[in-house]
């Protein structure tokens, strides 16, 4: 066991001891029902004080009912009905050692005032500036607005102390309603609310006071702040430096949470796999040289050592690492009882966690489906097999690992037969383009739990009939995955014989475009009818071996599904400093001598692209090919892409099940 010395001291925060340095921040779950957390929430944030968190702090927390939300299922803080609520999550977080603070927010104009048929409204912010993500024009708040809103923290504070919370965390930051105060980029007023540092931050002065006033001595209260909106007029290092020295000047915090960003560049608040390392830490470091009061770090953290050394360095006291406690919520646990190689890491990949919360959809993970089901699937609930069986896995990919590794955890004898040389499946080959490395953590973690459950693995081995009754199996696991088709197909022309002409040029699928790129030329053009990284990453790739490429997609904006995972606006500077040109809102509609005819999907004017290779990033067709056979002798389970080809996040998931279904 690795000592983390450091990571596991306690920590005072006000008058509350946490009894390590590790905490999970703030995020959206959306599992709320009527404004209020459900069980399911509560479960969530048990599983992760049952692994060993230090600090816990809800999702955010409105408390006004002037804010609402950007998602259906916003939680408030300010009635008397979310007490109940609060003493289970209290109770239960408690039972851990743990402690939990609830985060005290309200979203401003980073919201959407129509969404609820009830809750019609114009929006709250500093000044009639609109947010830049949402693009709806706020009022100004009044006088007697800011009233109701200082009221609304203290109603909620004292909520949450009544239910028996350890503390209350007042957000502002990333844009929210106080952020937009702080800022001097969205707070133009001119009373006693705006101009100056001190002026700006008064109001959450007043809240913070107003916190205070209704709640006991053994209640802390934090603040979270972005200390750079990595915004061009916005509060910048220097400015979050003199925020901080006014907020600590009041006496009001017992600690501060150092975070980054705002609406319109959160893609530095939760960094993608695109970006390596702690961006935020330096922010932290600052903040430590400002004020003498415990801070918090966030972003990036995914690994013990990581954090570790930062407590260690005094770079921050406290350590965020709530994507990886989303990815496993026992890592703490874990690493303190020997059992650190058994962690699964959080790939960065933000498909389960923040794609989904930006979409209004509940949370969940990629490398752990019980995020979200811990009733379900949490810690407890595999139970041993009660007649061990043979279970033959056909497919090494992430359905057919998952598949082996849990029927295995639960004392089958499980052989699992892979035809490649490598476990993996596609998700081995995506970790092989730019900035994608981090996937290979989702193969080598399951890999540690097949060897650790003693799995039969046979690499090279094509699976047949034949092959699988060798091994008198009681159950096959079919996950034998999907395969690229080079027709050209595209959904959104409605082309289904593909793309006439394709015997004119190269025409490549991804794989093999990934692996062997000497086959695609020197002239390349990618077609995506999928909107996700996998264009975009082999464009990339190739444009840095030297290559000219162009990518050509049916949709809006080429890889419009990526948005919500972040990587954009990290990905697009690159291309376009590649040189890939990037042409939305176009088709291949046929392959000539000449080049590819490539036309505008609204009025199909055309041009003609000289071309060595077309790469296409589109249909996929499951390979079923065995699953009659194997069905006439044995109960089959189908999973994956041979089921319907999608994301690695479905195919874990139904790896899991299946394997705790047998």
């Amino acid at each position: 066991m690795r000592d983390y010395e450091a990571l596991w001291q306690p920590i005072s925060i006000g008058p509350v001891t946490l009894k390590n340095r590790v905490v999970v921040t703030p995020h959206a779950l959306a599992y709320g029902r009527d404004n209020l957390m459900t069980q399911q929430s509560v479960d969530y944030y048990e599983e992760r004080a049952k692994g060993g968190a230090g600090l816990i702090l809800t999702e955010a927390q409105v408390v006004h009912p002037s804010s609402r939300g950007m998602m259906l299922r916003t939680l408030q803080s300010w009635p008397t009905e979310v007490i109940p609520v609060y003493e289970r999550l209290a109770k239960a977080v408690h039972r851990h050692g743990a402690r939990v603070f609830v985060d005290l927010s309200h979203f401003g104009a980073e919201d959407t005032n129509t969404m609820h048929l009830d809750n019609w409204r114009a929006l709250w912010s500093a000044s009639g500036l609109p947010s830049s993500m949402y693009g709806e024009i706020p009022r100004p708040m009044s006088h007697d607005d800011i009233a109701a809103l200082v009221d609304g923290f203290a109603r909620s504070a004292r909520n949450a102390e009544v239910a028996g919370m350890d503390g209350a965390e007042i957000h502002a930051a990333h844009g929210y309603l106080l952020c937009s105060f702080l800022s001097p980029l969205t707070n133009r007023r001119t009373d006693a609310y705006g101009g100056s540092t001190e002026n700006r931050c008064r109001l959450v002065i007043e809240c913070a006071r107003a916190v205070r006033d209704v709640t006991g001595p053994s209640f802390a209260v934090g603040v979270r702040l972005s200390l750079d909106e990595f915004v061009a007029g916005g509060i910048d290092p220097d400015e979050g430096e003199r925020i901080l020295r006014t907020l600590d000047a009041s006496g009001l915090f017992d600690y501060f949470s150092v975070s980054g960003g705002a609406a319109a560049s959160f893609h530095y608040t939760v960094s993608p796999m695109s970006i390596p390392g702690t961006p935020l830490v330096d922010l932290a470091v600052r903040a430590k040289s400002v004020v003498d009061k415990p801070v918090i770090t966030a972003n990036g953290i995914a690994e013990l050592s990581t954090a570790n050394g930062i407590v260690e360095r005094g770079d921050a006291d406290l350590v965020a690492m709530t994507r990886a406690h989303i990815a496993d919520p026992h890592l703490v646990t874990k690493a303190l009882t020997g059992r650190e190689d058994e962690i699964r890491h959080c790939v960065g990949g933000n498909q389960g966690c923040f794609n989904r919360m930006a979409k209004g959809w509940s949370l969940t993970c990629t490398q752990n489906p019980s995020a979200g089901r811990e009733a379900e699937l949490g810690l407890g609930t595999l139970q041993p097999a009660v007649e061990p069986r043979t279970v033959v896995v056909v497919g090494g990919g992430p359905a057919g690992m998952r598949a082996a590794e849990t029927a295995a955890q639960r004392g089958h004898r499980v052989v699992l037969l892979e035809r490649s040389d490598r476990l993996g499946g596609q998700i081995r080959y995506a970790a092989q383009l730019p900035t994608r490395g981090r996937w290979a953590a989702t193969v080598t973690d399951m890999e540690r739990t097949l060897d650790k459950y003693k799995v039969d693995v046979r690499l090279g081995t094509t699976a047949s009939v034949e092959s699988v009754a060798a091994e008198e199996p009681d159950h096959v696991v079919v996950a034998t995955g999907s395969s690229w088709r080079t027709d050209g197909y595209l959904a959104a022309v409605g082309n289904h014989g593909g793309i006439p002409g394709l015997e004119h040029t190269v025409a490549l699928d991804p794989i093999t475009a990934i692996v062997d790129s000497d086959r695609a030329g020197q002239r390349v053009l990618i077609i995506d009818d999928t909107g996700e990284y996998l264009a975009m990453g082999l464009a990339e790739k190739l444009a840095g071996e030297g290559r000219s490429v162009e990518i050509v997609s049916t949709r809006l904006t080429i890889g419009d599904n990526t948005l919500m995972n972040l990587d954009i606006a990290h990905v697009y500077p690159r291309l376009h400093a590649a040189g890939v040109v990037l042409s939305p809102q176009h088709a291949v509609f046929a392959v000539t001598p000449e080049g590819a005819v490539v036309g505008r999907i609204w009025d199909g004017a055309q041009r003609i692209v000289p071309v060595d290779s077309i790469v296409t990033v589109a249909m996929r067709d499951p390979e079923e090919s065995l699953v009659e056979g194997l069905r006439a002798r044995w109960p089959v389970t189908q999973i994956g892409d041979c089921v319907a080809p999608r994301r690695v996040d479905e195919a874990i998931y139904e790896g899991e099940m299946a394997g705790r279904g047998i």
